[in-house]
């Protein structure tokens, strides 16, 4: 399966390019927010999948880019047995 982030050109994302990134303005921030406008990241899409019973939580955590915010983002759905 795979899981894709997805990027679209903004006034927000081409300035955190041009500008570069810094706390509280990054693209995972702008990807996060854009939602409407058809981003995604890809720990929000391993959180979804989890949701969804699609893989589970210990397949999302080793393949994520930062287990630690997964974790706390699904604190509320039980471990793995």
């Amino acid at each position: 399966m795979a899981v894709l982030e997805v990027l679209k050109a903004t006034m927000r994302t081409r300035e955190y390019i041009e500008r570069g990134e810094r706390e509280g303005k990054s693209l995972v921030d702008a990807m996060r927010d854009g939602v409407l406008d058809g981003m995604q990241h890809f720990d929000g899409e391993l959180e979804r999948l989890v949701r969804d019973g699609t893989i589970s939580l210990s397949t999302a955590l080793l393949y994520s880019t930062n287990a630690g915010d997964l974790r706390v983002q699904l604190a509320d759905v039980p471990a793995d047995e």
